[in-house]
């Protein structure tokens, strides 16, 4: 896969309105993509025989403003264009079309650590990271610390850095990014790097890097994380923009075309599942998809149902990782007809599970006991963080609170 060969579109200027960090306006991406095989040595000599590239257009007539101090939030499907169209707005890819005005030094999170020499340790590729940026040495002394702190390698930090693990790099390079005191700061998938500490981390240094100024563009998977961080979103699918607004809508619009579908969407691009409960995640106050001992935990869900279900009963239940050791449940009946399309938002307000990995399975039935007949199940997987110490030695009655739509 190539791009072609154009001008450099992205200009590190202030764009028409000063409060406007970064402007994209009508801007589209095509790649060739070549489908031959070579054809032997009489076609690469002379090119008979060869096959023409395909056209790919990965992003399509897209525009967004961020404002200065902003946080845009970008969402969509895997091969949706999010990356893409980041990788145009710090100069990587040339726009094929449109244009994308920059106000501001950009540093860009795109594959975290890319940029580190191996050879040498965290430490003085912190120095160098800082160096290429013009960044005094005595102002990179003066954050070594926290850089170190927010890494969280330990004694890695003074090894060479091809010793490193690539969660290792990955938290060096997110470390090291957001203390180089950027102007805007454009980063991909880096809340799913490392543990829920480094999550958390990571969330709180963008928080402050907001209130300080700077403008951040993020792509990310995790829904609950862009609600609660982001100033508006952005939905792309097929490389074309669906919605920009307000966090809570366009993620609300997202979470409907991904669980029940959307026939004004194309069609190719649709979940090849035929299993009734089309969409199952988790999430906890704080927005990370980890679930606390002690604390609540909200489960989202959506259903397509083929055929109707007169006495339906739905139920949650905790397994342990590679068992069928039920740790839990909380069931819910429907006493009516359940049909066609809806959600089902289940809350558990205090999550008496021990910390571990673990499966959360959300079940259809039919009637209850011996007649209860399947209507679908599906399972996610659910990290279990400790919260506060609690011992469980019996099956507990997990009392959620639930809400069908």
């Amino acid at each position: 896969m190539t791009s072609t060969d154009l001008p450099q579109t992205v200009d590190n200027l202030a764009p028409a309105d000063p409060e406007i960090a970064i402007s994209v306006q009508n801007v589209s991406k095509m790649f060739e993509i070549r489908t031959d095989s070579g054809g032997g040595i009489k076609s690469a000599l002379t090119g008979f025989h060869r096959a023409k590239p395909k056209e790919f257009w990965a992003v399509k007539d897209v525009s967004v403003d961020v404002p200065r101090g902003s946080m845009l939030g970008i969402i969509g499907r895997n091969g949706s264009g999010k990356s893409t169209l980041l990788r145009q707005m710090c100069g990587i890819y040339s726009p094929t079309k449109g244009r994308i005005e920059v106000r501001g030094r950009i540093t860009a999170l795109l594959e975290l650590g890319a940029g580190f020499v191996p050879q040498l340790t965290g430490r003085e590729n912190v120095y160098m990271n800082s160096a290429v940026l013009g960044i005094p040495r005595e102002r990179t002394e003066a954050i070594m610390g926290e850089v170190a702190e927010l890494a969280d390698i330990g004694d890695f930090f003074d090894n060479p850095v091809e010793t490193y693990s690539s969660g290792m790099r990955a938290r060096l390079g997110f470390a090291v990014s957001v203390h180089l005191e950027p102007d805007i700061l454009l980063a991909d998938e880096i809340i799913s790097v490392g543990d829920v500490s480094f999550s958390k981390n990571g969330i709180k240094h963008m928080t402050r890097m907001r209130k300080e100024g700077v403008t951040i563009v993020l792509v990310a998977h995790g829904l609950a994380i862009m609600e609660r961080l982001c100033d508006q979103v952005l939905w792309l699918h097929a490389g074309e923009a669906q919605l920009l607004g307000e966090p809570r809508d366009v993620i609300r619009e997202y979470r409907d075309f991904m669980t029940m579908g959307d026939e004004a969407l194309p069609t190719e691009d649709q979940s090849a599942s035929d299993n009734p409960i089309t969409h199952l995640e988790i999430s906890s106050d704080d927005g990370i998809e980890y679930g606390y001992t002690g604390a609540p935990l909200s489960v989202h869900a959506a259903y397509d149902l083929p055929e109707p279900v007169e006495d339906a009963h739905l139920s949650i239940r905790f397994i342990a990782q590679d068992t069928e050791v039920f740790l839990g449940s909380a069931d819910q009946a429907i006493n009516q007809r359940l049909e066609g399309r809806g959600t089902i938002d289940v809350l558990v307000p205090i999550l008496a599970v021990p910390p571990g990995q673990y499966a959360l399975e959300l079940d259809i039935t039919e009637g209850t006991g011996r007649d209860a007949v399947s209507i679908a199940s599906r399972r996610t997987r659910v990290p279990i963080r400790p919260l506060e110490e609690i011992t469980l030695r019996d099956f507990v009655d997990l009392g959620a609170d639930w809400r069908i739509h």
